[in-house]
């Protein structure tokens, strides 16, 4: 489905007077780059500005209409260094693969290559934070880039002040419901404590309030709201405050650190309209990945500087289906969900359905999976997956080698005895798969 409706013209859009490429040969170059693209594809080309929401199956060629959709509106809208377009995606290698796209693009336009940048989440954090010291708290040239997990010295230096600080709430953890003082028993309690239980809460709880915007100080009043008789916020809050205390000393900062810095800095005023008239547009790719707190600062860097209540100018393109980054971050594509929902109310969902990427009967059997799933007795009133059909690309379509026929049967099913195994026969097929067919790619 493509979007209809155009939301009306902000002031972000005024700046730029609408106006399109001057050069005959530039409007026959983006017609044809237009044309190259599918039907779900063709939604971000045609994009006027305002907000647009993209919901895209596995392998739609996100980043390939993107790129196209980013080449057409810095000619478009003649951007240039002081009135860039900004792409964000989630990983290094995804930024730098449609950065190349979009040079490419511009290149065959003959514009400028500074007419737009293309970030990572935190790439973009860091660099507003980092051109800000005084305001994010941040200089990177004494600051050190940790990743916080239980096993982390980090984290146990904060759990080890945490239980000499609060020896109370220790003791309370220590004995339970049911300790009868016995010496062995307590030494495995401690150990427990101090090695699994006490770093695993101060890993999940620092890296999730931290992405959700909240303090120690927040956690502490959430606390009061509970009746648990551990008070386990309370120590979460504890544990999460150690934490910060000792990363301060030290000068490490974590990737959550970065996201909040930049919102420090734009929470002033006239560096966020700064900021705001430096960036025209918002495009990002793999929105499902994002969290609330890295949405805001994207959702603050595409509002109108002149008419804060006026349509962002904020392209997202995500899979809602796809949960693979929320399982070792904060992410949730719930929110991505929302987003495409809310859009869709205002007639600014677009929907990407074909993809070349799989053989037919891994497409069907997706399918199968995700109306199986939504169908279960087991979901309840709110489905787990949005219903969204993977379709086989047309015949006519570029991508070389879509749909390949399948190799084997095309869809296999084992059923390993555990995890170890379940390594092992991936390892043995993939090997087996290379050495019977080097040319192919995975």
């Amino acid at each position: 489905m493509t979007n209809d409706k155009q939301p009306t013209t902000n002031n972000k859009q005024q700046t730029t007077n609408n106006q399109q490429p001057t050069t005959n040969n530039q409007q026959q170059i983006l017609q044809q780059l237009r044309d190259s693209l599918r039907q779900g594809q063709q939604s971000m080309a045609d994009w006027r500005g305002g907000q647009l929401a993209v919901s895209a199956v596995p392998g739609a060629g996100k980043s390939t209409g993107m790129a196209v959709a980013a080449a057409i509106a810095i000619a478009r809208y003649r951007l240039h260094a002081k009135r860039q377009l900004v792409v964000v995606t989630f990983t290094r290698s995804a930024a730098a693969s449609i950065k190349a796209k979009i040079r490419a693009h511009l290149n065959s336009l003959s514009i400028p290559q500074n007419s737009f940048v293309v970030h990572t989440l935190h790439g973009l954090a860091l660099n507003i934070a980092n051109r800000h010291p005084d305001l994010s708290g941040i200089n990177l040239e004494n600051a050190t880039v940790v990743i916080p997990r239980s096993s982390n010295r980090l984290i146990r230096s904060a759990v080890e002040q945490w239980i000499a600080l609060h020896p109370v709430r220790y003791s309370t953890l220590l004995e339970g419901q049911s300790f009868d003082g016995e010496e062995t028993e307590r030494l495995r309690r401690q150990s427990v404590l101090r090695t699994e239980v006490l770093p695993k809460l101060a890993y999940i709880v620092i890296h999730e309030a931290k992405s959700s915007g909240l303090t120690p100080e927040d956690l502490w009043k959430l606390n009061q709201q509970t009746n648990d008789p551990y008070e386990t916020l309370a120590i979460a809050a504890g544990l999460y405050e150690q934490y910060q205390a000792i990363a301060r000393v030290r000068n490490f900062i974590d990737y959550d650190d970065m996201i909040l810095a930049a919102l420090r800095v734009l929470n002033n005023d006239a560096i966020c309209k700064m900021w705001q008239k430096q960036y025209f547009a918002v495009f990002e790719d793999e929105a499902q990945d994002s969290t609330q707190l890295q949405y805001r600062l994207l959702q603050t860097l595409a509002t109108d500087p002149n008419n804060p209540s006026a349509s962002l100018n904020f392209i997202r393109v995500g899979d809602p289906n796809q949960a693979i980054n929320s399982t070792f971050t904060p992410a949730d594509p719930i929110y991505f969900n929302r987003f495409c929902e809310d859009c869709q109310v205002q007639e600014l969902l677009a929907t990407m359905d074909q993809a070349g990427r799989s053989s037919t009967i891994i497409i069907e059997a997706a399918n199968f999976v995700l109306h199986w799933v939504n169908n279960s007795r087991l979901t309840g009133a709110e489905l787990a997956f949005r219903s969204q059909n993977i379709r086989p690309v047309d015949a006519d379509d570029p991508q070389p080698d879509a749909n390949p026929r399948p190799t084997g049967q095309g869809l296999e099913i084992y059923t390993p005895r555990d995890i170890y195994h379940t390594v092992e026969l991936i390892g043995e097929r993939v090997i087996e798969l290379f050495t019977s067919a080097p040319e192919h790619r995975a």
